[in-house]
């Protein structure tokens, strides 16, 4: 059964590794398939968003197809306000699927966070689904 880690087990330390280095953006492709901001808040969804702007069509497609799930979160912010939230989705902004050009585990993989997770809405971790 996938499990999603747990919150801070792996992202701190990688956070630090990933900011202190420049990323390649046209390393990777990913689409959003969930966006909690909208189901909580309204206004335009996101989902079916595919980014990096150079990623190119084939790129985008191996996401949708061969993509690893991951979410992104931040510190709580998208839940205030917000009654009877399941313990397991606190925090939880977006969810999508990913394609890197290398092996999962590098500097690509937090490229969705920095790319529009921190600057849109501060979120601070991203986690990648392990499956079992």
């Amino acid at each position: 059964m996938p499990t999603w880690p747990a919150r801070d087990e792996r992202g701190n330390a990688l956070a630090a590794l990933c900011r202190a280095t420049q990323r390649d953006h046209s390393s990777y492709a990913l689409v959003r398939t969930r966006d909690r901001a909208h189901e909580l808040r309204g206004g335009e969804s996101e989902v079916g968003t595919a980014r990096p702007s150079k990623a190119t069509d084939e790129m985008i497609e191996r996401a949708r197809t061969e993509g690893r799930p991951w979410r992104m979160l931040d510190e709580g912010d998208v839940d205030a306000g917000q009654a009877g939230v399941n313990p397991d989705e606190r925090g939880v902004v977006y969810e999508g699927l990913i394609w890197t050009a290398v092996e999962p585990g590098g500097e690509e993989d937090f490229g969705p966070l920095y790319d529009f997770g921190q600057p849109n809405w501060g979120c601070v971790e991203i986690q990648y689904r392990e499956l079992r």
